[in-house]
């Protein structure tokens, strides 16, 4: 029998490290993933794409009274610089965001407990806060064992206006509020950042069904300060092994694979991916995604943006073939809704730990966490998915995201940034006239 898990274990260590959207090490991570589908037989291309964002350069926080205190802190990707010399304000814990905190915060420099929703971003914007903080990591964590990672807006938020944004340890956090502070000094200067990143392109060509095509694809980048080896390292060395699978089993359907860069940057591969190839969004049947796999500790989940339909035909065919995974609706934080916005239904695959059991974006998602027999079974369980999607007489997946879903998708880009939107609001234009 044969060990996809090992193989992909291997090559998932060797890309084990860090590789963020748009550097060296993640151009160097394309080429190897590239040099690799060469070995299969299969062709593969790298497609540019630019990255581009207000990058924090200088970004400093101090307590001014009744004590000075400095304290280390990160500005937040995007966001609005200070003027030269910084600005001073009143300090305000929000530890909630009510009507009522929303009143006190005019004018001031508040801290949160956490990033913000829209909603409430928009509310704070609203109630013209001078700057705000919020806080990043655990409680227990120590400078030793921790790192402050530069965290960014959501391009949706910034419709609703821009303030300089900072983040902090929550320890740190704890420390500053014991202080009790009452005023504070901050200061935040950005300059544009452009790069290049790319994605990985493969085709693997059908036999008598070979004009309808199946998408499947993962991101291969990583956020700073981690190795990835979870997110998404494992889900690349997934298709990596279907591929593998693919090139001496050919499929009915075609099959076309993309390994996306700057995942973690905002979706910004997919997004890329499908403003260069507009028609795939009428064409495809589905997209399958797989994000974030291998954990030694955990269990398997398939996210479906589609229908309710589609649901029940994933849990049936899972079922029939001996894999326990959670199926549920929704319009996860990942590549494959980038697809579904352009109508295109799409299932994401990933697997999550316990409580404490995994540590996403940070120094601790490496291969410590990785099981070479988890890999094996994930590699099967979608081999064993796209036997059933390549090889069907009829393509069983009605081309259709249900209405339910579409709300979901809008409300995850934000106000404005959805094709969903944009073709909804089209064709009511169109019903008027």
């Amino acid at each position: 029998m044969v060990n996809y898990g090992q193989e992909a274990y291997d090559f998932l260590e060797k890309l084990s490290f860090s590789r963020t959207s748009g550097s060296e090490m993640e151009h160097k991570a394309a080429n190897m993933i590239a040099d690799e589908i060469k070995n299969y037989g299969l062709t593969p291309t790298l497609e540019p794409f630019e990255v581009k964002w207000d990058k924090p350069v200088h970004a400093l926080l101090k307590v001014t009274s009744p004590v000075e205190e400095s304290f280390t802190v990160t500005g937040l990707i995007n966001a609005a610089d200070t003027p030269e010399g910084g600005c001073d304000a009143e300090f305000y814990y929000m530890r909630l965001i009510d009507e009522l905190t929303l009143r006190q915060a005019k004018g001031k420099f508040v801290l949160l407990n956490d990033r913000p929703s829209e909603e409430n971003y928009k509310k704070l914007m609203k109630a013209g806060i001078a700057g705000f903080l919020w806080m990043n990591g655990s409680s227990r964590d120590t400078y030793e064992n921790s790192d402050l990672d530069t965290m960014r807006y959501r391009p949706s938020y910034l419709k609703h206006g821009k303030v300089p944004g900072f983040a902090i340890r929550m320890i740190d956090a704890m420390k500053l509020l014991r202080l009790k502070p009452q005023t504070v000094h901050f200061e935040l200067k950005t300059e544009e950042f452009k790069s290049t990143s790319y994605n990985v392109v493969t085709l693997v060509p059908g036999t008598d069904l070979s004009d309808e095509t199946i998408a499947v694809g993962g991101h291969y980048d990583s956020v700073e300060f981690s190795l990835g080896s979870w997110d998404n390292g494992a889900g690349t060395v997934q298709v990596l092994g279907l591929l593998k699978h693919l090139s001496k089993n050919p499929p009915r359907r075609t099959v076309k694979a993309i390994l996306f860069g700057s995942e973690e940057i905002g979706l910004e591969g997919s997004k890329a991916y499908m403003a260069a190839h507009p028609e795939e969004g009428e064409s495809l049947l589905c997209m399958v995604n797989l994000d974030v796999g291998g954990n030694l500790l955990g269990s398997e989940m398939a996210m479906v943006t589609a229908t309710s339909a589609a649901e029940d035909y994933l849990k049936g065919i899972l079922k029939e073939g001996g894999f326990s995974t959670e199926v549920r609706p929704g319009a996860m934080s990942s590549d494959g809704t980038v697809f579904a916005d352009y109508t295109v239904p799409a299932i994401n695959f990933a697997s999550y730990t316990p409580r404490n059991g995994g540590y996403m974006h940070t120094r601790y998602d490496n291969m410590d966490m990785i099981s070479a027999d988890v890999l094996d079974h994930e590699v099967r369980q979608l081999i064993y998915v796209f036997g059933r999607l390549t090889d069907a007489e009829v393509f069983p997946i009605e081309r259709k995201i249900s209405d339910k879903m579409q709300e979901d998708i809008v409300k995850y880009f934000g106000e404005g940034r959805s094709q969903t939107e944009k073709r909804k609001k089209g064709n009511k234009e169109q019903e008027e006239k």
